[in-house]
């Protein structure tokens, strides 16, 4: 019997469930496990739940922006890399992203092999700095 690892979980939160549907596709393919969640109270819960290890957030969601639920993610799992995600890209949002601690911040549409590239930096950032 080999060692086995565990899959990088992936949290896909977006108001969009077909933009959540083709991420988690993509995903899947690269052998991650995927959850997806269509608001940010949900994205918090998933979180404070644990078994987290990378989330792909949408800034313009109803009921709680992307960045109030980055603020609250942040404020209870410092060190999980969270990725904004927007089709409504400003200057303004990414540096506030940023300064919260996003990990990075793509614009939709988005290249797939961008986002699979940035989640895989990610994540071996997170277990090398554990």
């Amino acid at each position: 019997m080999g060692i086995e690892f565990k899959k990088p979980v992936i949290l896909i939160v977006d108001d969009e469930s077909d933009m959540c549907e083709m991420i988690a596709a993509t995903l899947y393919e690269e052998g991650y496990v995927t959850d997806i969640v269509n608001s940010g109270k949900d994205a918090i819960e998933k979180v404070l739940d644990g078994g987290v290890d990378f989330v792909l957030l949408d800034i313009m969601m109803p009921e709680m922006s992307g960045i109030e639920t980055l603020q609250r993610i942040k404020a209870i799992q410092p060190g999980l890399p969270v990725v904004m995600i927007t089709a409504y890209a400003t200057l303004k949002t990414a540096q506030e992203a940023m300064s919260l601690g996003a990990y990075d911040y793509i614009t939709k549409p988005f290249n797939l092999e961008c986002v699979r590239e940035v989640i895989k930096q990610g994540i071996e950032e997170q277990y090398t700095n554990t």
